[in-house]
């Protein structure tokens, strides 16, 4: 039993040693660099401004270009043409509001109506149609309001589509200059023998292509953000002219008959 013993420990350590060897040679092949093969030298990243990535996006580019000024000049126009001033002028605020609230006789509309009928903004357009109805059904003079308040309310909001159409076309002009960046680069890799295994190739094809959808993205993103602003200060706009015209028609106690 004893001789028995010590043969396996022997046969034991013998393998376990060769197993070892085995292992740590192949360790050592797979490690060794292969001789047929060049040495692999990373080099470094080249730094790209935003121009020069931009002139990576392809033709798509073109159109995104188109887009950011469409949204830029849109945004800007609707700053300068729904400021408060110039849809609620003051003087016209405070004229109306110092007409409704004098007492002793009713509404002089005909001095209101000579002081609005040539002023341009939309509540003195929306107050001087409802003014020249003076003297008919009270049915009448509100519904003349009302068309003329909407048709002001459309032309306050037309300009506003445009930012909501640049935030639906610019992510997918950007997706289109993605997927054809991708077909090139694909197209590229594929007519190449050399590119078999070179995954570099074809990252720098997709990385590429990925600029038209970043683009569309930081065009996207600010014009709803733009659209829903100035959407939101049309209707707090539209709101004080309802409020402001409804008490004008109230103070018109002359007017209220039923025909």
């Amino acid at each position: 039993m004893t001789k028995q013993r010590c043969v396996l420990i022997i046969g034991a350590i013998l393998l376990a040693a060769a197993m070892t060897g085995a292992a740590t040679g192949q360790v050592q092949r797979l490690a060794a660099p292969a001789a047929d093969k060049p040495e692999i030298v990373v080099e470094p990243v080249q730094e790209l401004t935003v121009l020069q990535l931009m002139q990576k996006g392809g033709p798509v580019m073109f159109p995104l270009y188109l887009c950011s000024i469409i949204m830029v000049a849109f945004a800007i126009e609707r700053a300068i043409n729904l400021r408060r001033k110039k849809i609620l002028p003051r003087a016209v605020v405070d004229k109306l509001n110092q007409a409704i609230r004098q007492e002793g006789g009713p509404l002089d509309t005909s001095a209101l109506l000579n002081e609005f009928k040539d002023q341009d903004n939309p509540l003195a357009r929306i107050v001087t149609t409802g003014l020249r109805r003076a003297g008919r059904p009270l049915a009448e003079v509100e519904k003349a309001i009302e068309d003329t308040g909407e048709k002001e309310a459309d032309l306050l909001r037309r300009n506003c589509r445009v930012l909501s159409l640049m935030a639906t076309i610019a992510p997918l002009l950007g997706l289109l200059g993605t997927v054809t960046g991708m077909v090139r680069a694909f197209m590229t890799v594929a007519a190449r023998q050399e590119a078999l295994g070179r995954t570099e190739l074809l990252a720098a094809g997709i990385y590429e292509a990925l600029v038209t959808t970043v683009v569309g993205l930081v065009i996207a993103i600010p014009s709803i953000v733009l659209y829903h602003f100035y959407v939101d200060r049309v209707h707090r706009l539209v709101g004080e002219i309802d409020s402001i015209t409804t008490k004008l028609v109230e103070a018109m106690p002359s007017d209220r008959q039923d025909g």
